[in-house]
């Protein structure tokens, strides 16, 4: 049998985001770290303006191995810069299956493990 469409491999070789727990006053929960390596991808224009019209300025999307557990209640680390996550998507048209998260620049986040 012939694959009629092209699917998408996806390395995950991008680095690694820190996912944390926030409480409701949107601190970060610090022994909630779940750690996950990810493929940056570029921010199309439809959803670049479709965040924009909302007032989100998005800065970064990422997508890593599927994980239904990753909620917009979690902050994400990359690099010791703290982001909310805006949206989240799966994308089940890669291999592996994917979680796509939009991702809005929150400042620093000096507790953050190193990953080097």
């Amino acid at each position: 049998m012939r694959i009629k469409t092209p699917i998408e491999f996806m390395a995950f070789n991008d680095g690694v985001v820190d996912f944390y727990e926030t409480d409701e006053n949107d601190e970060i929960i610090s022994n909630t770290q779940l750690q996950s390596r990810f493929h940056a991808k570029k921010i199309g224009v439809n959803r670049y303006y479709a965040a924009r019209s909302n007032d989100i300025e998005l800065s970064k999307l990422i997508a890593i191995h599927r994980n239904d557990c990753i909620t917009t209640a979690f902050a994400a680390v990359i690099d010791k810069t703290r982001y909310k996550i805006e949206q989240i998507s799966t994308n089940t048209s890669t291999n592996p299956p994917t979680t796509e998260l939009s991702l809005s620049q929150r400042g620093l986040y000096e507790g953050a493990a190193d990953n080097d």
